[in-house]
């Protein structure tokens, strides 16, 4: 091979491999700039993001004091867990009072295992008396706060995680949503003898206790998802076996999948006795068999 061949192959291969230098660097380039938008929006423990990390504890309670002493027409909270304990209850009772007498509107979400907690009993007793709104709910994820859908903060995935400060209007009104969504599904809670013996609230919690056994081994990890101890839970699935006529656990199980599979097939195929909206009222005239129209056997 001549020299002259052996310097255009050498480069040749420096230039393809600058070239794609080049290209790689020019992509990572775009990739940065289209995040530009959510750096500038995002901050951690600083004082100008849109979306900040807050994770000393102090801080979160100044931010949240600051959030609900400018509060001025709503504020929106979801507050999964079971029990809580008096001293957080007492110190939070003033700040959501004063809004309330300020006029602010306030609903919160707890969840079912709540109602049967004396101090949070009493709690919510105290708001509702001065214009609260309360519901629960039987399984919540994290804590959320919404002040007069501009500023919201969400919990993160521990205790000591701290919280998350939004501000972005566009994230706002989507938790806004997810806050609606949840309280459409939520139940009132009322006075403190009328939940105590709500069958309703009982059997949603022993309905859950089963689908999440399907899911779940432990007792244990049923009873966080559904803020209850582990006695209670095995309580309830104790009620639920008597109820089913289970044998034992795994006989359970069987049944739990059966009934689970029963209830899917009479939603997939209802009653054609049951009147289920298809009719004179939809411009449609009931094929033979009680089948909506798109269903109905064409001769």
């Amino acid at each position: 091979m001549s020299a002259d061949v052996a310097e255009e192959k050498i480069f040749g291969r420096l230039l393809e491999s600058l070239d794609r230098v080049v290209r790689d660097v020019s992509r990572t380039q775009s990739s940065l700039r289209s995040l530009r938008v959510f750096n500038e929006a995002l901050s951690v423990d600083g004082q100008g993001g849109q979306i900040v990390a807050i994770v000393d504890p102090d801080a979160v309670d100044t931010r949240i004091a600051e959030a609900a002493g400018e509060c001025k027409f709503e504020v929106l909270v979801v507050q999964p867990g079971g029990s809580r304990p008096r001293a957080i209850l007492e110190k939070a009772y003033p700040r959501d009072s004063a809004m309330l007498k300020r006029g602010v509107s306030m609903r919160t979400i707890y969840q079912h295992s709540a109602r049967f907690c004396g101090n949070t009993q009493n709690h919510v007793e105290s708001l509702t008396a001065i214009g609260a709104e309360v519901r629960t709910l039987d399984c919540l994820s994290r804590r959320l706060m919404i002040f007069d859908r501009h500023t919201a903060f969400i919990s993160g995935d521990s205790e000591d995680a701290g919280v998350i400060m939004i501000k972005h209007a566009a994230v706002v009104a989507f938790l806004v949503d997810v806050f609606e969504g949840i309280w459409n599904f939520s139940q009132p809670m009322t006075s403190s003898y009328r939940t105590r013996v709500e069958g309703s609230v009982v059997s949603e919690i022993q309905n859950s206790i089963m689908k999440l056994m399907m899911t779940e081994e432990k007792d244990g990890a049923i009873a966080r998802r559904l803020a209850i101890s582990e006695r209670t839970c095995r309580s309830h699935i104790s009620k639920i076996m008597r109820r089913l006529g289970a044998r034992n656990r795994t006989h359970l199980g069987y049944l739990i999948a059966r009934e689970e599979g029963a209830r899917r097939g009479r939603e997939m195929y209802p009653d054609p006795a049951v009147d289920h909206g298809w009719g004179a009222h939809h411009g449609h005239c009931r094929p033979a068999g009680g089948l909506p129209p798109d269903r109905a056997q064409v001769a």
